[in-house]
């Protein structure tokens, strides 16, 4: 029971320091860099369009930030390669017969919350690189690119968000102590 209690105790001091258990809304955004691609519209062809698109930035972008240490490392580098990224995008557009535009930004965006497996990013402003295709009326695509969480969510594509209520933030550690291994009180 002892032992327990310490790991707990452990555990939730190193998170705290980590800054894990203060991530809300507003500090959100700290140490990460995403990846949003806008489809030009809802039809299926540009939906696909944006899918092949995705594929081939992170694709480049994921050897690119093999060797990144943070987030800020990756804005930079992101800014560094903005004109290769849009290359890459218009010509996958061009290739298959489209004559969008396409346009990269980088900078702080708005996202709702997302989930990637077991890990919950809140909804706030994180710093993005953003890809527009043609109009960028279409349904989205998300992912973080650092850390590299885009490698989690290839399947994933993007079009369904967990709400608020629906996020769950789970701690890995204490669900790998065995049952019955919890925290008890007793009255005296």
């Amino acid at each position: 029971m002892k032992r327990v209690l310490m790991v707990f105790i452990v555990i939730m001091a190193l998170l705290g320091t980590t800054g894990l258990m203060r991530m809300g809304p507003e500090t959100a955004g700290n140490g990460f860099l995403r990846l949003h691609v806008i489809a030009n519209s809802d039809t299926p062809a540009d939906q696909k369009l944006k899918l092949e698109v995705k594929d081939r930035v992170v694709a480049m972008m994921k050897e690119d930030f093999q060797d990144l240490n943070d987030a800020n490392e990756a804005r930079e580098l992101a800014i560094q390669e903005r004109k290769q990224i849009e290359a890459l995008a218009s010509e996958v557009v061009t290739s298959r017969g489209y004559n969008y535009p396409v346009e990269v930004c980088i900078g702080e965006y708005d996202f709702p919350t997302k989930s990637y497996g077991n890990f919950v990013l809140p909804q706030g402003r994180y710093q993005a690189v953003r890809i527009i295709l043609g109009e960028g009326q279409g349904q989205n695509w998300w992912c973080v690119l650092f850390p590299p969480l885009c490698m989690v969510s290839t399947s994933d594509r993007g079009l369904s968000v967990a709400t608020p209520q629906e996020a769950k933030v789970s701690f890995k550690c204490l669900e790998l102590l065995p049952r019955g291994a919890g925290m008890h009180v007793s009255k005296k």
